[in-house]
């Protein structure tokens, strides 16, 4: 459970829940990556094609992007392994948007799905649930986009206005930690062995809460 303190009271005046079961009535947008296969049965190719697209159909071909979910949903929990001590549970990953609108949380016992209430309103604004444990999430300086990543060739961005996967055109290259520079123009990424810089666009307002990559 995340607990919001009123800072000059220090009186709680907010608890968040974070169940396995997300039932009615919701007003949050949920968001579910998942993999879209390109259909090529109807290409001409030359055979030089058809040959690298084979060894490469791993990278080639799979798209990631979110689908919208409706309540009710279950989310792929897990139990805390009993033969480890001092297991991983409960809010691990907190953070504030930059203008604290938002917070944005992920429960251990939950490590796929990604929780970003709102804060004006005292309630749940969106759900983001990945396929891998989410590594990092770290909130736009200037504004309230927040980006995340789950050590996968993809970065994740969530705005007010909808959700994007985006690819990282490098090969071999699976994002673990992310940060923003001071003024929200650069996007550092990290790898095991390398980094690189990106440059984020400007996104448009937008109310299609489905993206492709």
């Amino acid at each position: 459970m995340l607990r919001v303190l009123n800072h000059l009271t220090w009186k709680v005046f907010a608890e968040f829940v974070h169940p396995s079961a997300v039932r009615g009535p919701c007003c949050a947008a949920i968001f579910k990556e998942v993999d879209a296969q390109l259909d090529m049965s109807e290409l001409s190719l030359g055979d030089d094609f058809v040959q690298y697209s084979s060894d490469n159909a791993s990278e080639a071909h799979i798209q990631v992007r979110y689908n919208v979910l409706e309540v009710p949903i279950n989310l792929p929990s897990q139990k805390p392994p009993a033969d480890k001590p001092n297991p991983k549970q409960g809010i691990s990953l907190m953070s504030w948007s930059s203008d604290s609108q938002y917070i944005c949380t992920r429960n251990d016992s939950i490590p796929t799905v990604l929780w970003i209430w709102d804060i004006n309103h005292l309630e749940l604004a969106a759900i983001l649930v990945q396929k891998d444990p989410i590594r990092a999430a770290v909130w736009d300086p200037t504004c309230p986009r927040l980006v995340l990543c789950t050590g996968s060739s993809h970065i994740y961005m969530w705005t007010p206005s909808g959700a994007y996967c985006i690819n990282v055109p490098l090969p071999q290259f699976a994002v673990i930690d992310l940060k923003w520079n001071s003024d929200g123009s650069c996007l550092f990424l990290k790898d095991k062995e390398s980094f690189c810089c990106a440059s984020p666009e400007i996104l448009q307002e937008s109310s299609d809460y489905s993206s492709d990559d």
